[in-house]
């Protein structure tokens, strides 16, 4: 997903490195349409922290 969208949606993150990272709770708690590959987490200071571009828009094919 673009850095963009999540900024918009105004999901926390954080910038390490020059790296945009999103706050995994808060996409849990606050974006339930949101996916994320929970591969590719990492823990920074107690934070559960994930880059933009591991985070996909779940698409419901139950109608």
């Amino acid at each position: 997903m673009q850095r963009k969208i999540l900024n918009k949606r105004q999901v926390k993150n954080v910038k390490i490195n020059d790296i945009e990272y999103f706050d995994v709770q808060d996409i849990k708690d606050n974006h339930p349409d949101l996916k994320i590959e929970v591969e590719k987490i990492v823990h920074i200071e107690d934070v559960t922290l994930i880059e933009a571009k591991y985070v996909h828009l779940q698409l419901s094919l139950i109608k």
